[in-house]
């Protein structure tokens, strides 16, 4: 096609998927890491008032933690 016409839309729209996937890749995989690693690192550190050897988490850091485990596996393997 000559120059001076627009891309087919087509062309735009997978474009911008394109863009929206390097978008969200960038931006989640980054955060997910960084709570991943705080949680693991607020494991290691409290230690379970029921086992003194052994950390545990609430359960609210255990659905977080299942959240970004979710989160980062759909990152990893977006369409």
């Amino acid at each position: 096609p000559p120059a001076d016409h627009p891309p087919p839309p087509a062309t735009m729209s997978s474009a911008l998927v394109l863009a929206v996937y390097a978008l969200t890749f960038s931006v989640g995989l980054p955060a997910n890491a960084f709570t991943l690693a705080a949680l693991a690192a607020k494991s290691r550190r409290r230690p379970s008032p029921a086992e003194p050897g052994r950390a545990s988490l609430t359960t609210a850091d255990l659905l977080l933690l299942n959240l970004t485990s979710a989160d980062l596996l759909l990152l990893l393997f977006l369409p």
